[in-house]
Formats: C-alpha cells, structure tokens, sequence
C-alpha cells in the first residue's frame, strides 16, 4: 500500500500516479531527491468505496455542478485512517526524518503526456507531523474539486477512475528554488533549456505570486545565452512551527542564480531528459547550496518535429518552411497516398528542383511537405534563395531576416535528388519556348486555344484510366498529364509581359489600384467562374426555400429542379463537383459524392449585398480613368492593345491548378471503385482507407490478395496519430525543433502586414478557423489564418479580409483581388489581437490594419 521512494521495485503509474513514479525513478537513478513515501492508490481503497457508494456521487455524476462536486468534496475531507492504514503509515513514517513535510497530490491521471492538471490538485507545505492525516484527507478531497472534474470531462477521461495516491516528503527549507524546462517552451529549441528562479520556497514560483528570473542556456555550447532579472519582491518562507509565511524581500532585483548554479540546473535538467528520453518540466530547489529535484513531468505543449527531419544537436542545422501551409493554405495532413502524388507531380512540374526525399529541397513525409531553406541555398546559391524567400509573404522576410545569414547552415552535400536538375529545367523552359514566344510577339489567342484543346483532352485521357489496370502506371499517366499542361501554360507570360507594360506606363500616377482592378473577373479563371455559378444557384428563390441539407439533397438526387436551376446545377457539377477542401489531396471528398458540400457552399452567400455583383462595375470605373490618363499621354493605342493581350490570357494562371484539381478527382474515383472491391472482399474496413496507402503498396495488392493492407495502413498512420494533439502547427522551423515566429510590426496603433488587395474598408471582424464553422455577414471582415479554394463563397461576402500567413499568390490574395476586397497579410498573431466583433480597419493599399475599438 505504501511504497517509499528508495524501493527497488517499480510500482505501475495506475498504482502510485505519474508524479510519484518519477520520483521514485528519479531516486533510483541516483538523482540527488529529498526522502520520502507514496501513500498508494490502494491505500485509498477503503475511502474511496464509501465515496463512490454514496448518494453524493451518484448525485454528482447525474450533474457535475458545483455544489454537487463541494458535497463530494467535504465527504472526503473529513475522511480519516482506518486501523491498518494507520499501522501501515506510522510503520513507513517513524524512518522519516525531519520536523516539516510536504504533501502532494500524485494521480494516476496527472502529469502525463496528454494531461497536466496543473493546479488543480492540493499541495501542502511545511506540515508538521501532528497535521498530516488531515492533510492527507484534504489532498485526497482535491481529487473531486469541480475545476479538475469538468477537466477530465472536457479531456474526455471518466469520472467513475477517479482516484489519487499522496506523496509525502520530507520539506525542504530552500532559499533558492524554481523550474526548468529541458527545451525552451518559449520557442520549442530542443537546445535550450529554460530556467525560472526565485528566492525561497517554489510555491511562489508555480503560483504566480512573483516573477522569476529567467535564464536561458545553450545546452550544446554549455553557455548562458539570455537573463532576464525580474523584481521579486515577494518570498515565501518555511515557518518554524508549520505552514509557510510571505516575506518582503530586501533585494528584488538581485539576480537569484549564480553563474555556476545556473550551469549546474542546466546539466541536471538535461540528465533527467537523458533519463526518461522526452522533453522534461522540472522543479528543483537550494537548501544550503545542495541542488534538489522535486519533480520531473513530461513537458505536454512541445511540438515533437518528425524524427527523420531532425539533425544531430552537432550538426548543422536545416531550416524549414511548411510548404503546403504557405503556399496551399491549409495546416492539416494530407493522405499518405494525396502527399506522395501531390509531392510526385511538385517534383515533375518544377523540373525536379522540388525533391521529396527527406534530404532534398522539399521533404515530404507523414502528411507534411516542407521547404528546406538551406538545402535550396545550396541548390541555388545565396542570391537565388533569397530571390526565393522574397516571393513569399512578409512573414517569411521578416522572419529570414532576424535569422540573418544561413552561409554557416548550408549542408555540404547537395540535396537528395536534385542530380541533373538544372538540365531538367533548361529543357522544360525549352518545352514551353514557342508557346511562350507566340503568344507575346504573335497570335496570344490561338495559343490559349490550343491550351484548352490540350486541357480538355489530358482529362478525358484521365477519366478513361480504369480501375483494373496496374495504379503504379494510372499515376504515371496522371504525372506525366500534368508535366504536359504545365509546359504548355506559357500563354500567361503574355499577361504578364502586357501587365508590366501597363504599369510602367502608369508610373507616377497613384493608380496601382486601378491596374489591379482590370484584372478582375477575367475570362479563363475557374476560380471566378465558379463564385459566379455558386452566385447564381444560391439567387434563386426555390433554392432560398429549400429547407435544410438533407431536403436539397433529396432534390438534388431526383433532379426535382426548375428547368433553369437544373441547367445551372448541371452546368456546375460538370465543371466543379470534382473540388472540395484540401482538394490538392487525391484524399479529400468531392462535392459530386456529398452534394451536401455544395448546399453548405451555397447558404453561406448573401445574395442581397456580393462582391460578385459589383466585380465588373468596379473594373469599369478603373478602365474608364486609365484609359482617359492614357488618352491624355498619348498613349491610349499602346494601353488598349496590352490591356486586350492582358485580360485574355491572364486569366488563365489559375487554370493549370484547376486542371490538376480534376485529375485528382479522377484519380480519387479510381482508389474508391479499387477499394470497395477491397472492402467486398474484407480486405479494407472502410473506401476511404485506401488513401492511408503508399502508391507502390497498392499497386502490389493488386496482385497479392496476400498482402495485409490493413498492417500496412496502421504502420503508415502511426506518425500521424502521435502528433494528432498539434493544432496550429509553426509556419518556419530548424531541425532542432525551434520555432521561429515574425516580429509584429506596430507603430501608432497601425499593425504593419503585406499589402495583398487595395482599398479601405472598415467593420466588425469575424474570426474564422475554417470556413462555414459561422456565418459571415455582409459587411463584416474576414480574419483567418490562411485560406483555400473552398473558402470562395466566404470571401464573397467579406467587405475586407485579413490574413495570418499568405502572399499574393495564395489562393486567398487572388480572390480577394479578384472580387476588388481590400486584403492585408503577412500578420502572424493578428488572431492573438483581433476578436469577434472588434472595429477594425483594413488598408490594403498600405498593409495596414487598424483596431479602431472593441465590441
């Protein structure tokens, strides 16, 4: 029932808790530990029967409030020790040494890896020996506080396994004592070890009552890297006969750790990582200048970088930027099978300056693409690879330039992969010379013909690839479709050779807005065509009258439409059923399979008061002034021929991408129509699993009904499901795990980002983490993270958008200049700043965004 922490047995966390097994094991490993015993979960046994008995728990359970938990609570505290807990007690307790004691909670739920409860269980300090049955009984009682109850049912844990083992310890009489954290949780460096200090005992730390000195150490180069000296003006003391007292302190702005102490924390922090072998929060304490543990705990928060990604802490270092993140807008995993062909085709279309492996430029691994800054440099030179980063959003720049050099991070060796790669891209530029050079000095029009001759025929290519043949090979066509419409999209040059002239014709004349204007709404693009076919089915009065998700399905099903509807339904459905969100991914769900999607694209636009219905008048009152600016120079024949060459072939930049999208979409339909034989069959559980497969797996299950694809998909999906918890995942990181984040950059209230759109617009802000989750009400700001394709139908309802992270090649920039919204980006943390509700301006002709007031 009891087990003191010198034992040589290693009693299971279900029996003493998370916290008393590291102090056990820490003991044991000859960490320099003050004494002391654990009163078990088994020792509890008899108390928690009669709680778990009574009508008090039953009432609780029924309604988890907080008067039913305080019954609870009271029940236990007056709890006391039976005949054989006392014996037991009093035998383990007479060998403690001492006069003053610390009690502790130690649950088998806390301190994990997933869980912490920090602060909410009781700990109680400088306890003589007359007071710790009842301390006992009240950090027992703790175990059933309501802040802890509802915890464990917001973090989906049963209240009925509720149950705590009790640490007593010997108390020790620090002058000296805080916490470390064996990586930085500021930044996520594996290489850093934080430590916070105080004078006297830690509870002033941990509680909050003071501000600790902070120092951090480089643990590779073993040297003291930051201090910050903080006032302390509080400290908590041991009192003589018990309990602890608050003490002024006489010098608050003393540094509280010597130079040599703060290296001897440093090197104990990392043996205890070293020891348990993951990120550890310490607490530790001085009593007459000998260094004591207190604590080891996992460290919950840290973001673990995938262990292929990583370098040794000798080596240099590598420096990533998530790929899809920056440049697709979404944080989430892709597929195992949607990242391998996605990385696949990036590899083709880049003239294999994009590699994969997890030493090229671009690893791609567990649902994850990355940038591998360093690998570029050396790939492209110095001037190349900040060419590179420049064509990123302003995130990417202000981080680079804090970094500073990377010429000491570059890898000696050139990336995996990329052998050839220059003679690789000399000839695709050659591939997509003629089209380029007749659609500039020639005829621009019959080269987009021809471009969408070739478009339409590479997908009718794909939507005749059949389910029977080898996968391996249906890839392989679908590869080399998108090399052939990526060397014959040159025709856009043209637009972009015309766009230039135009605003060097412009210069001087403040109409940059205008210039952006004209390229509003442009034929060719898909993205605006779709917005004007959603547009339009959510303007009819039989679909504002359908009634819920399931009702237009039905309808949709049994094509009970209006002739005109039906004509602009079908018309949709033939040309975008196969997009959806994340539709870069063979994975992600199409609207042609859940007609559901569309219903939820549809209710969300405002058909009283949308971008869409004003696009073509804003583009208007552009050409007007530029052309009459141009009359006035002389230069009206020159403006009008480059704005034709312009507005015709322009348009077409987003085309490709679409034209990708739909072979996706057809490859999707093949995995499906393969997997629902495989389900038939019992060889897959679900369709959709096939996609947690590798390209090569299928391919052999094919032909080996042996294969367990089952294993293999659990083994495939093992390293997606430890990093599950990870939210919001960094936009740069090395391979030391630090995160690196841009600077804010704020002057006079004006928050500085990237201008994206122009024009200035003010409203409430409405803050979305994913597109549909609320309502955004025309008028209204969009603020998001970063956004995709599917987010088209918010965007047309936004008076002005503000964006964390996206250049102005992001899905996000174009449609905002698309539709005419003033849109600024580059403002990582904006979403820290900005609630539901705020005023704020968006001045996307400058960058800036502005918190007039708060709700």
């Amino acid at each position: 029932m009891i087990y003191n922490f010198k034992t040589n047995k290693s009693p299971q966390l279900s029996k003493v808790g998370g916290k008393a097994k590291a102090l056990i094991e820490t003991t044991k490993a000859g960490f320099s530990v003050p004494e002391g015993f654990t009163l078990s979960v088994e020792f509890f046994q008899p108390w928690l029967v009669e709680i778990k008995s009574s009508k008090e728990w039953e009432d609780m359970l029924v309604d988890t409030s907080k008067e039913n938990c305080d019954i609870v609570l009271r029940k236990a505290s007056s709890m006391s020790f039976d005949k054989e807990q006392r014996i037991a007690f009093e035998m383990e307790f007479k060998d403690l040494a001492g006069d003053l004691f610390a009690v502790r909670s130690s649950s088998p739920e806390e301190d994990l890896e997933d869980t912490s409860f920090a602060g909410m269980y009781e700990t109680f300090l400088g306890i003589n020996r007359s007071e710790l049955e009842k301390a006992v009984s009240k950090t027992f009682a703790s175990s059933f506080d309501y802040r802890l109850m509802t915890y464990k049912i917001q973090n989906g844990l049963s209240l009925e396994g509720t149950s705590i083992a009790v640490i007593i310890q010997r108390q020790i009489a620090s002058h000296l004592s805080g916490v470390g954290f064996s990586l930085n949780p500021l930044n996520n460096a594996y290489d850093e070890v934080l430590i916070n200090a105080s004078f006297g005992l830690g509870e002033a730390v941990v509680s909050g009552i003071v501000t600790p000195d902070t120092y951090i150490v480089d643990s590779v180069k073993n040297q003291i890297i930051e201090k910050k000296i903080n006032e302390k003006k509080i400290r908590i003391d041991l009192k003589s006969d018990g309990g602890t007292k608050e003490v002024q302190n006489d010098k608050p702005l003393e540094q509280s750790l010597s130079e040599e102490q703060i290296m001897e924390l440093s090197s104990l922090i990392k043996k205890c990582e070293s020891h348990y072998d993951f990120p550890i929060d310490s607490e530790w304490a001085y009593e007459d200048d000998k260094l004591y543990l207190l604590q080891a705990r996992p460290i919950t928060t840290y973001l673990p970088l995938f262990p292929e990604l990583l370098t040794r802490p000798e080596e240099k270092k590598k420096i990533y930027i998530d790929l899809m993140y920056m440049t697709q807008g979404f944080d989430q995993p892709m597929s195992v099978l949607g990242l391998e062909i996605w990385a696949k085709m990036l590899d083709r279309i880049k003239g294999g300056m994009m590699t994969s492996q997890v030493r090229g430029t671009t690893p791609a691994i567990h649902g994850r693409q990355y940038i591998s800054v360093t690998d570029i440099q050396k790939l492209m030179g110095k001037k190349g690879v900040n060419k590179f980063l420049n064509s990123y959003d302003g995130n990417i720049k202000r981080i680079f330039e804090d970094i500073g050099d990377l010429d000491h991070l570059v890898p000696d060796k050139k990336p995996e992969g990329t052998e050839g790669s220059k003679k690789k891209m000399a000839r695709m530029i050659l591939t997509m010379l003629p089209s380029m050079f007749k659609s500039v000095f020639f005829n621009h029009r019959s080269v987009i013909e021809e471009y969408k001759r070739l478009a339409d025929k590479l997908v009718e290519n794909t939507k005749n690839l059949k389910k029977e043949d080898d996968f391996d090979k249906n890839v392989e066509i679908a590869l080399d479709s998108f090399t052939t419409i990526m060397g014959s999209a040159s025709a856009m040059m043209a637009g972009m050779i015309s766009q230039n002239a135009i605003k060097k014709m412009f210069v001087g004349d403040s109409v940059e807005k205008e210039i952006v204007a004209l390229a509003m709404d442009l034929e060719g693009n898909p993205t605006s065509e779709m917005g004007h076919l959603l547009f339009k089915l959510a303007s009819y009065e039989e679909f504002k009258n359908i009634s819920s998700r399931e009702n237009f399905i039905e309808i949709a099903e049994k094509r009970n439409f209006s002739k005109d509807l039906l004509e602009d339904y079908d018309q949709f459905m033939d040309k975008f059923s196969g997009r959806g969100f994340m539709e870069i991914d063979v994975a992600s769900k199409r609207i042609d399979e859940d007609l559901g999607m569309l219903y939820d694209k549809l209710i969300q636009i405002d058909t009283e008061d949308n971008q869409v219905t004003k696009v073509k008048e804003k583009r208007k009152i552009a050409y007007d002034k530029l052309l009459k600016i141009a009359k006035e120079k002389g230069k009206e024949k020159k403006f009008l021929k480059n704005l034709e060459k312009y507005q015709e072939t322009f348009g077409y930049r987003e085309h490709p991408k679409y034209i990708i999208v739909l072979i996706f979409a057809e490859l999707h339909k093949i995995c499906l129509e393969l997997a629902k034989d495989w389900v038939d069959r019992g060889r897959l559980d679900n369709p959709y699993h096939i996609f947690d497969l590798h390209i090569e797996e299928i391919a052999r299950a094919q032909k080996y009904e042996s294969i367990d694809l089952r294993r293999l998909r659990d083994r495939n999906l093992d390293p997606y499901k430890k990093l599950a918890h990870i939210k919001n995942w960094p936009l740069v990181i090395d391979s030391r795990g630090k995160i690196y984040k841009p600077r804010m950059d704020i002057e006079d209230g004006d928050i500085k980002g990237d201008p994206i759109a122009p024009g200035k617009v003010r409203g409430r802000a409405k803050i979305l983490n994913r597109p549909y989750e609320k309502p955004l009400e025309s008028g209204e700001i969009l603020v998001a993270r970063a956004t995709e394709p599917s987010w088209t139908p918010i965007f047309t309802n936004a008076a002005g958008v503000i964006m964390e992270i996206g250049g102005p090649l992001q899905h996000g920039g174009i449609i905002a200049r698309e539709y005419g919204i003033p849109c600024v980006s580059g403002l990582i943390g904006i979403m820290d700043l900005i609630e539901d509700g705020d005023l704020v301006e968006v001045d996307g002709d400058n960058g800036i965004v502005r918190i007039i007031n708060g709700k």
